[in-house]
């Protein structure tokens, strides 16, 4: 299927969440140009939106496994519905030894980290539950694979404390990053980093990284702006050969 150019530019002011954002922030420019070139022109063939509201309820409203199962097998798109069970799958495992409290969600907000005074990240965790007195949330990413660099790491770690653990209710909270990617024999596991696990980046650093991702974007665009020229043109001249090699009703014969 050919790529709207009008909706991929569009989607450039778009970021998606916090764990998305990072992956295109890479170590060069030419790498993240092409990565947001990849996120805008693409459209994923599913989402993890059923798993996450799955565990979101098993947080909230103490569902039983059964009841998450069935969650993301009666809506979505079918071609994720294995993958959104194996993510729930992996969830309940994992919190056999967890135990995550029942019925300890609490409301909460999404906050926004500042790329520049147009663009903003959305970020907030899946869930924020009370436990042992104190707020603790949650941040859950389905993928089946982690393929962030310890410089992406830190950066993900440094956006959420910005965006959300800086608030005056989290600042003495613990905070969970869940993930469950496939092993070597294609299972998924748990693989959890705690706050403070990764070391935030400085200043300085998280400024470059977010230059680097806005020059990165420029790119991008002025890319797309040409491709979107030149398929304008294209098929302007299309319609001019059609109209010209059509006869009409008044051609001598």
């Amino acid at each position: 299927m050919p790529v709207d150019l009008s909706k991929a530019i569009s989607k450039l002011d778009r970021p998606p969440s916090s764990h998305n954002w990072v992956r295109f922030v890479r170590s060069t420019q030419p790498e993240t140009t092409k990565s947001i070139l990849s996120f805008v022109r693409g459209m994923p063939r599913f989402t993890y939106q059923t798993g996450s509201s799955a565990i979101r309820d098993r947080l909230a409203l103490g569902i039983d496994y059964d009841t998450a199962v069935a969650i993301t097998q009666r809506s979505g798109a079918p071609a994720g519905r294995g993958q959104n069970r194996a993510l729930v799958d992996a969830f309940f495992e994992y919190d056999v030894n967890r135990k995550y409290p029942k019925f300890a969600a609490v409301s909460f907000e999404r906050q926004w980290f500042r790329v520049s005074r147009d663009i903003l990240v959305p970020v907030a965790p899946l869930s924020v539950i009370r436990e042992h007195e104190r707020f603790v949330p949650l941040f859950l990413c389905g993928w089946s694979q982690i393929q962030l660099s310890i410089s992406q790491r830190r950066l993900l770690a440094t956006v959420c404390e910005d965006a959300f653990l800086s608030l005056t209710d989290y600042l003495n909270s613990p905070a969970e990053f869940l993930f469950f990617p496939k092993n070597s024999e294609g299972i998924r596991e748990s693989e959890v980093w705690s706050r403070g696990d990764y070391d935030l980046l400085p200043e300085s650093e998280l400024n470059d990284q977010v230059m680097l991702y806005l020059a990165a974007r420029e790119e991008a665009r002025a890319i797309l702006a040409a491709e979107k020229v030149a398929a304008d043109r294209a098929s302007d001249e299309a319609g001019e050969d059609t109209r010209t090699s059509d006869p009409t009703l008044f051609d001598d014969k």
